[in-house]
């Protein structure tokens, strides 16, 4: 089977929930700041050429992307039932969280963060275990460290750290409690390169306060101790603003008129030095 090369970080199951009719939307380049000149379909954006390609025994290898390829069938399925229901058992809810914390960890805008932290992270910490084929073998310290060096074993932690914060049974049914959907259809919204808001969070085995859009219309929140409401329709003007600050490049949304509404609105607290106050006050608006 020839191996894969157009890798997405922002798979596509996702996306398509923010197209238009046609399959397309229009995307936004924060760094050349333009609208990319005609719509783009899910295919085209958010991707890396080669990004899930690794050294196998001296061979170029996409085992990596194989692996996210088998999640996001998994989590499409769901995501799929979710939307036509706007219900969620408690194992959906659980995919969900993991979709939540995988899109954290799979984008290119954490990449020298992730790097950073797996070096002081052994796979082993991680529950994944090193065994000799012979059982009376043990491994060298020294070969594990090698092992651990290895890239793919350094992306192999990029599909675990999304896992840990749902491996506590006390933890996960605390953000259960605190998890549920709103719909909003006034304007569609955004999806960012960076598609997750997140409270300040330092520690990898949490997951804490998040917004998370899953369409033009459905966003997935967490909030501890609210009455899960929307205090104002202004929260969706928030965060589409902080789905456009938070984002490292591109930004896309089947409106155009709308996108170029955030992108003026997003100037103009450059301007007055405020972007940096988005993340924090996107939370307010929630009840």
């Amino acid at each position: 089977m020839e191996t894969s090369k157009r890798h997405h970080y922002i798979p596509q199951f996702l996306i398509k929930n923010f197209s238009d009719d046609d399959n397309k939307l229009w995307v936004y380049n924060k760094e050349e700041k333009r609208i990319l000149k005609s719509k783009q379909s899910p295919k085209a954006i958010f991707f890396d050429w080669e990004r899930n390609l690794f050294d196998i025994n001296g061979t170029p290898g996409d085992n990596i992307e194989k692996m996210y390829r088998d999640v996001d069938d998994l989590l499409a399925k769901t995501l799929e039932k979710i939307l036509s229901t706007l219900t969620m058992t408690g194992r959906e809810q659980t995919l969900m969280l993991f979709l939540v914390s995988l899109m954290k960890w799979r984008i290119p805008k954490v990449d020298d963060n992730f790097y950073d932290l797996v070096k002081g992270v052994p796979i082993e910490n991680l529950g994944f275990a090193f065994r000799h084929i012979d059982p009376a073998t043990k491994i060298s310290t020294d070969e594990i460290n090698r092992i651990n060096d290895l890239e793919i074993i350094k992306e192999t932690k990029r599909l675990l750290l999304p896992i840990q914060p749902l491996i506590n049974e006390e933890t996960v049914s605390e953000i259960h409690k605190n998890c549920f959907l709103v719909s909003h259809d006034g304007y569609p919204a955004l999806l960012g390169d960076c598609p997750i808001i997140e409270s300040q969070n330092s520690d990898f085995k949490m997951l804490e306060d998040f917004i998370f859009p899953l369409s033009s219309k459905e966003t997935f929140i967490c909030k501890r101790g609210a009455e899960k409401s929307i205090l104002s329709p202004l929260f969706y003007i928030q965060k589409d603003l902080t789905i456009f600050h938070l984002s490292k490049k591109y930004v896309a949304c089947k409106s155009r008129e709308h996108l170029e509404n955030i992108v003026n609105i997003y100037t103009k607290l450059e301007i007055e030095n405020k972007t940096h106050l988005l993340t924090k006050y996107v939370f307010e608006f929630i009840k």
